[in-house]
């Protein structure tokens, strides 16, 4: 078995919390009850988890999981690259958003408008910040709906960064932007 997201996620459950059931290992770990079974008996053959009986009473047996030194070990190891794949991952749509705003700013444009979450935003203007790019951020919408009364004439360009498919045609329908002033940063 190769060691997944999902065998990262059981052993840290299992690190985490007392975990007597597979059901209870499944609600805690997010992973369905039958990729628990799947996993945890390869865990178990490779001695990363042990079952121990913790109650004693011979009418009331009760077992929990627990992680062994191996298991730790193995934890640990898939955390580091988990890590180091999320700041990979991290880099590069870094990069392709500040590419995506150098061809921005080669268009001459100066004073955008942004339409997404603000972690986005944050995630934009510290960008342009760094890259010492001369754009402003002059207002910032989560909605659509947010920028309907927006007057056009006081930013260059509105930048969509949304899952919604329909967020494009919905503002450029609802507001007085002109489509030309409308652009998908991730695109």
């Amino acid at each position: 078995m190769k060691l997944t997201k999902k065998t990262f996620q059981i052993l840290d459950t299992l690190d985490r919390q007392k975990i007597s059931s597979q059901r209870q290992l499944a609600d805690h770990s997010g992973i369905s009850l039958g990729q628990v079974n799947y996993i945890l008996r390869s865990l178990l053959e490779k001695g990363f988890v042990k079952i121990d009986n913790f109650r004693k009473n011979p009418k009331k047996i009760g077992y929990i999981y627990l992680l062994t030194p191996k298991g730790i070990e193995a934890k640990s190891r898939l955390a580091v690259r988990f890590v180091i794949d999320k700041i990979r991952e991290y880099s590069d749509i870094r990069d392709r958003l500040a590419d995506q705003l150098i061809a921005i700013k080669k268009t001459g444009v100066k004073r955008v408008v942004f339409l997404g979450p603000p972690e986005v935003k944050e995630f934009l203007g510290n960008l342009i910040k760094e890259k010492r790019m001369d754009i402003v951020i002059v207002s910032h919408f989560t909605d659509w709906k947010e920028m309907a009364g927006f007057d056009s004439g006081s930013f260059d360009m509105a930048l969509l960064f949304h899952d919604d498919p329909e967020g494009f045609s919905r503002l450029e329908q609802n507001s007085s932007i002109p489509r030309e002033k409308i652009l998908t940063l991730w695109a």
